[in-house]
């Protein structure tokens, strides 16, 4: 895996401002540079390069997690009884 360079990202983002309207705006960089397959360049300018791109909120993050967390445990509470009641009935 080829790592991309000062003077990579620096064509990327000039060639994203001159190509990025276009469908095929990642297939035309990659023709710049060959050592790159268009889904690695889109991948890096995504993840590094763009500045459009809101940065990370990890609070954010770790909320909605214990969020999830608190349904899957009521769930399976309900899940256990749910159970217990079906065994006691039918047996």
């Amino acid at each position: 895996m080829c790592k991309f360079g000062l003077e990579e990202n620096n064509r990327i983002r000039y060639s994203v401002r001159m190509y990025g309207h276009l469908d095929d705006c990642f297939i035309r960089i990659s023709k710049i540079l060959p050592q790159y397959t268009p889904e690695q360049i889109e991948n890096h300018y995504k993840k590094y390069l763009d500045d459009d791109v809101p940065p990370i909120n990890y609070e954010r993050i770790l909320e909605t997690y214990e969020k999830l967390q608190a349904i899957n445990i009521k769930n399976e509470r309900l899940r256990k009884w749910y159970l217990f009641v079906k065994n006691f009935i039918f047996h």
